[in-house]
This record gives structure tokens, sequence and C-alpha cells, in this order.
């Protein structure tokens, strides 16, 4: 392909040929070298911990007091509970919206008709004087199942016991709760 070409031709591709890659390897560099990616990685990272260990610390909470109340049942010795959720805490914040709809009636000369309809709809949430949002409802997490392992289960009473204290505390179906022994 360079037969072709004259001699400064040549040096005016090789020139360019040279630049481009030295321009490559320069950008390669500078991405990699650039702490501003790794720190902005990092922070997002911390943010998506955060709210997962705002989620799981709330889970743990409920855990533990299962733990604590079934632990005090007579016989039941040493307890562990572990709580499997459907879904997450959900809630409804309060809006103000206001509706408008518009009718329109036109006609034209040639006894044509034309009915034109436009609405529409504003909503804004309603906050507290801290900027925090007025909370109409709060859906608590759906509990999906319950384990729950423990030294004294292997005597059937205090497994039915344990059995229908969880029931009764988290409000679940008998098929959502297992009771085992240790």
């Amino acid at each position: 392909m360079l037969k072709n070409l004259n001699e400064k031709d040549k040096k005016k591709i090789l020139s360019l040929l040279s630049l481009a890659v030295v321009c490559v390897i320069a950008l390669g560099m500078l991405s990699w070298l650039q702490p501003g990616n790794k720190t902005k990685d990092k922070v997002e990272a911390k943010k998506s911990d955060k709210s997962d260990v705002s989620e799981s610390t709330e889970e743990h909470s409920l855990e533990q007091k299962l733990k604590k109340i079934l632990s005090q049942i007579d016989g039941a010795g040493e307890v562990d509970v572990m709580i499997t959720f459907e879904s997450s805490e959900e809630i409804q914040p309060a809006f103000n919206s206001n509706q408008t709809t518009e009718k329109t009636e036109e006609k034209d000369a040639q006894g044509g008709e034309r009915t034109v309809t436009t609405s529409s709809e504003n909503k804004t949430m309603i906050t507290s004087g801290s900027s925090n949002p007025v909370v109409i409802k709060t859906t608590e997490p759906k509990i999906k199942g319950v384990i729950v392992v423990a030294s004294g289960a292997s005597d059937p009473s205090v497994k039915e016991t344990l059995y229908s204290a969880v029931q009764t505390s988290l409000q679940v179906a008998g098929h959502q709760v297992e009771v085992y022994y240790k």
C-alpha cells in the first residue's frame, strides 16, 4: 500500500500512526491512574452497603427479639432463629394532587365537528418541616418463612410450644414455620 506513495507521504503517514499509538497508550494510562473513578465506585459501593445494612438490621432485630422470647420458654434451652422475607417494608407517602379536565367543542363552516378533551394531573409529595415526607401508611415486611433451632425441641411439648409461639408472635401460617432440635 505504501509502495505507490512518495517518501514525503510515507513519513506523514508513519508520523500520524505513531501519534495515534502514543495517544491510545496515554489514554489507557490516564484511565488506569485516575483516582476519581475508584473513589466514586467505592462511595457507590458504600451507599449500597448502607441500604443493605439498614434492611438487614431491621430483619436482624426481629430475629433477635424472637430469639430472646423463645429462649425464655421453659425447656427451650439454647435457641437460634432465621426469618426469610418475601418483601421489604413499604412506606406510602402523602401527596397533594390537582386534576384538571378541559373539553373543547369546535364546529367548522362545512358542518364538521371536533371535540378535544385535555386532562392533566399534578402530584406533589407533602413534606414535614425537616423535608422528610409525611407518611400515610407503612406496610410491614412480608415474612416468607421461619426456622427455629432449639436444644429443647427434642421434647414434643416444647417443640409445639415454640411452634405456636412463632405463629402467634409473627402472625404466620403453620406451613411457614419449622422447628428443629440441636
